[in-house]
């Protein structure tokens, strides 16, 4: 017949329990044959352990040499000094100034026809009393033609314009399409390929009308 108690029976005899385990197992001790007998058995270990010395548990044989790929590794190589910070940072300072020069190159060289206040070389205005549309166009010479901004007022609503200019020699071109929905005082651009001196009137039509004919 065996007893659970006997796994603590070495830890009893070797002093290891806890006071509050050892004080239970003296309790059970006196009422458990199996343990009285286990504990007669084993009472000689704690003294046989007491006379082992440290000379007996030294092994009969020297430690293994280590394979080769244990051996220690050869050392890493020391890295190269880093470059001086002053150059880093010179180098930014280049680079920075680059572009704000690319950025201020840009501001001042963006082609009028982009801006909103491109300036007005010569200015026609006109008005149709029988339409009522009224209308002012800045022509401003450029190396390629004639770049055109138009302001129109009273313009039908809805309606889908159409400037067509005419030169001297009696040819014409498209100088633009708009619709009518716009602010009076917004800026229309357009352009042709005639030069200023070159043109004779600058005709606003919608649906094959003439509202306005602008003359210098």
């Amino acid at each position: 017949m065996s007893c659970t108690h006997t796994v603590v029976l070495g830890a009893y005899l070797l002093g290891s329990l806890d006071p509050p385990e050892r004080a239970d197992f003296e309790l059970h001790v006196p009422g458990c044959a199996t343990c009285r007998r286990e504990m007669v058995r084993l009472a000689p270990l704690p003294g046989l352990l007491g006379q082992v010395r440290l000379e007996d548990l030294e092994l009969p044989f020297d430690d293994p040499a280590p394979e080769p790929a244990l051996w220690p590794l050869p050392p890493l190589p020391e890295p190269e000094p880093a470059a001086p910070r002053r150059r880093v940072r010179w180098s930014l300072l280049v680079g920075a100034a680059a572009l704000v020069l690319v950025v201020l190159g840009a501001v001042l060289l963006v082609p009028p026809l982009l801006r909103d206040d491109a300036p007005a070389g010569v200015t026609w205005q006109a008005a149709n009393s029988s339409s009522g549309a009224a209308a002012s166009i800045d022509l401003v010479a450029k190396s390629w033609g004639t770049e055109l901004w138009m302001t129109m007022r009273d313009m039908p609503e809805g309606a889908r314009c159409a400037l067509i200019v005419h030169d001297r020699a009696g040819r014409t071109e498209i100088g633009g399409w708009w619709g009518t929905d716009h602010p009076d005082d917004e800026r229309i651009p357009g352009s042709t390929s005639f030069r200023v001196e070159e043109i004779e009137r600058l005709d606003v039509v919608v649906d094959k009308q003439v509202l306005v004919s602008v003359r210098p």
